[in-house]
């Protein structure tokens, strides 16, 4: 049961056609303040999921509609939300845990005698899936690698659990020894378990089973933990378990969004110095992108404007002339009188 369940999720996950697509628009301004958009579209319940959450606080304006598939299908969701925003916008700091994803924008407006120049700079912050889980990271980049899937919910309950016992550090000493052996162990029983061909019913033991997720195998995780009872404080594996679950669902979250599409489309005043948009439509800037963009890297939004002061120019060209001339009168009239 419990392996038909990963292989259900690993297929809804990596090859639905149920994704969501995100409009991001931001429109600077003259003087420096920007208006930026979001608009998803997609399912009800991908689009009204936390896995890429588009803001609805104050100052954000937010609001949901459905309208018809033209192909006949389910109704589309709408989500929008915009709002006038200026300098640094960081929508979810890193104490909401590692699952969320995180694009910051910043927009700098820089002024001098001659111009005003605008920086306009957003990342997409990757999620470093290769260096987290390999085997997952192998599968949503081959979609073929069907031999490992029975791997990737061990691998990534291993993450969890080596990141829960990192993270309690400040709270528990444990000695780095004693950490690496209970590492070790749960390496061996996962592996011990998949030679004999009983993986997933070691897994599927445990309670808290959940459609369509990874899940923190309770049970499994207390049981094997028990040879190192002596050596580790009271309460040490409920709250080493409840450490585990963020990482759990950075897990879930990376999984949901790996069919996920974006637009960014900005606008800047004055001529653009420099950009690296995919293209450009009139005077906007265009970037499209998928997860698998920021599965592992960042991914880069940057681009530079310059509006310059024709006025001012032309007055230092003049006064500059003026300066000049001024200098070769005097040195006509020196000349002559030698």
């Amino acid at each position: 049961m419990r392996k038909y369940q990963l292989i259900v999720l690993l297929a809804i996950s990596f090859f639905t056609l149920q994704c969501v697509e995100t409009l991001i628009t931001v429109n600077v301004f003259q003087d420096g303040n920007y208006h930026m958009q979001f608009q998803s579209k997609g399912d009800k319940e991908d689009v009204y999921d936390l896995d890429f959450p588009i803001p609805k606080q104050d100052p954000w304006l937010y609001k949901t509609s459905k309208m018809n598939n033209q192909d006949g299908g389910d109704s589309i969701y709408v989500a929008n939300s915009e709002a006038i925003l200026s300098g640094a916008t960081i929508f979810h700091p890193i104490q909401e845990g590692p699952g969320v994803q995180r694009h910051p924008i910043i927009v700098k407006k820089q002024k001098s005698t001659f111009s005003t120049s605008y920086e306009l700079l957003k990342v997409f912050s990757g999620r470093k899936v290769q260096q987290k889980y390999p085997l997952l990271a192998k599968v949503m980049f081959n979609a073929s690698s069907d031999s490992i899937d029975l791997l990737i919910e061990t691998e990534i309950i291993m993450y969890c659990l080596k990141m829960g016992m990192q993270d309690l550090q400040g709270k528990y000493s444990i000695k780095d020894l004693t950490r690496e052996r209970i590492l070790n162990h749960f390496k061996g029983v996962f592996y011990k378990a998949e030679e004999e061909g009983n993986l997933f019913g070691i897994l599927n033991s445990s309670s808290n089973i959940e459609k369509n997720k990874f899940v923190i195998p309770k049970s499994l995780i207390k049981t094997n933990f028990r040879p190192f009872e002596n050596l580790l404080p009271l309460n040490y594996v409920s709250d080493c378990i409840k450490a585990m679950a963020p990482y759990i669902k950075e897990a879930n979250i990376t999984v949901s969004l790996n069919d996920d599409t974006y637009k960014f489309a900005c606008t800047l005043p004055g001529r653009i110095a420099h950009s690296n948009a995919d293209s450009t439509s009139n005077d906007t800037l265009w970037w499209s992108f998928s997860t698998q963009d920021f599965l592992n890297d960042d991914y880069v939004i940057e681009a530079a404007s310059v509006v310059y002061y024709k006025t001012n120019i032309q007055r230092m060209v003049v006064a500059s002339a003026l300066v000049v001339l001024l200098v070769l009168i005097f040195i006509s009239k020196k000349r002559k009188r030698s």
